[in-house]
């Protein structure tokens, strides 16, 4: 009876443990929302670090860029990660919130923590 005990006690204490999903490895705590005046929000929740496509801003669109991670972003004006030609990238801290004027085709870095 001990040993059943034993083994019971030990398997519950554990049982939190296999109950919580881990985050991938470097991967930033938080939400990443990326919205803009004529543009769907894109919201990315725990992103793992890498490059993200954005969706296709109109003509001179208003976005914000809210960063509510622990991980710094950057805002490039390419495909890809990659800066486009007429416009600088833009970094973003963690826990910061940043507004932009986008056209075209963006995307956002999410760096390792």
């Amino acid at each position: 009876m001990r040993r059943v005990m034993t083994a019971l006690s030990a398997l519950l204490a554990t049982a939190p443990l296999t109950l919580t999903a881990p985050l991938p490895a470097g991967a930033a705590t938080g939400t990443l929302v990326v919205e803009g005046d004529r543009v769907p929000r894109t919201r990315l929740v725990n992103p793992a670090p890498g490059c993200y496509a954005l969706p296709w801003f109109p003509l001179f669109t208003r976005a914000s860029v809210v960063n509510s991670t622990d991980a710094d972003v950057i805002l490039y004006s390419g495909e890809g990660c990659k800066p486009g030609l007429l416009s600088a990238a833009t970094s973003v801290r963690a826990g910061a919130t940043r507004e932009r004027t986008l056209t075209g085709t963006h995307s956002v870095l999410v760096q390792s923590t």
